[in-house]
């Protein structure tokens, strides 16, 4: 393969994702806040990640122990969300910073961490682009993030900047496609033609080609978790999704709760997801000439 062809399939990843980036943006309310909608989103996203005692969190941890975090490993959380990884993560590591910067969410992983008695954690209340957390560098031997790189469109600077804070290893979770029956059809019924933000599925295979494409020599390991919750969470949960792009209708709102109540059983709609869990270790040396 020459230097062109390489050159021209690293363009395509970074064009790709900025693509997904822009429609999805088109397809939103100009108003919608990121900090605002977490907050709002902070108590059901909770019930849903510290299902089975933080599954998610846990499944993330066994794929990573011994691989890229051990008992003596610094981790950094970017988009730390309800106590997802800190929670798991702190009962076996040295320490765990939690970068989150939704007060409602940082509310939760304080109210979370002290149900669990952690003490090991540090809350970080900032955006990831506010946090200055790569300069002078390298202090974490891990730097994780799950659900956080969609709100960005430069893939590979924000890729970058979590090796800049690393001096051992770097990790993305993103979801596996599919898993979640009806949720398509929901969507088409609220939505109309709207491109559904979700439906692409690319997430996780441009993160990884475009670690390869880089020269990064990234492993990948798929977990299997659970998430359980009421209806009227769950029913919470999805009309702060859907008034993300537009206003819905009193009678929208009861359709929502009919179709998770039609799928619960005693009262609670459980999901069963698969996500895949992508790391790297930081290249040695200046890691940002091509960037």
């Amino acid at each position: 393969m020459t230097d062109t062809t390489v050159d021209k399939a690293v363009a395509d990843w970074e064009k790709t994702w900025e693509e997904i980036y822009d429609g999805r943006r088109r397809t939103m309310r100009r108003d919608s806040d990121e900090r605002e909608y977490w907050s709002l989103r902070a108590e059901d996203f909770s019930d849903s990640r510290s299902t089975k005692d933080f599954e998610y969190g846990r499944r993330v941890l066994e794929k990573l122990w011994g691989a890229a975090v051990g008992p003596d490993s610094v981790v950094l959380d970017v988009g730390a969300g309800p106590g997802t990884f800190v929670i798991p993560f702190a009962r076996r590591v040295r320490r765990i910073d939690a970068l989150e910067p939704a007060p409602g969410m940082v509310a939760t992983i304080r109210k979370n961490a002290d149900v669990n008695g952690i003490e090991n954690f540090r809350v970080i209340e900032s955006t990831w682009q506010e946090a200055g957390l790569t300069n002078p560098g390298r202090r974490y031997d891990l730097v994780i993030g799950s659900l956080v790189l969609f709100v960005f469109r430069d893939l590979w600077r924000q890729l970058t900047r979590m090796e800049e804070a690393s001096r051992g290893f770097c990790c993305i979770v993103t979801g596996v496609k599919g898993l979640q029956a009806g949720e398509d059809e929901l969507w088409s019924r609220l939505m109309g033609d709207r491109p559904c933000p979700w439906s692409s599925g690319l997430e996780f295979p441009l993160v990884f080609n475009l670690l390869h494409s880089k020269g990064r020599a990234a492993n990948v390991g798929i977990i299997r978790y659970a998430s359980e919750r009421s209806v009227e969470n769950k029913v919470r949960h999805r009309t702060f999704f859907f008034q993300r792009y537009r206003e819905l209708a009193p009678e929208e709102k009861q359709l929502i709760h009919e179709h998770y109540a039609a799928r619960a059983r005693g009262g609670r709609v459980r999901e069963d997801g698969r996500a895949a869990v992508t790391w790297w270790p930081v290249p040695d040396g200046d890691v940002h000439e091509d960037r």
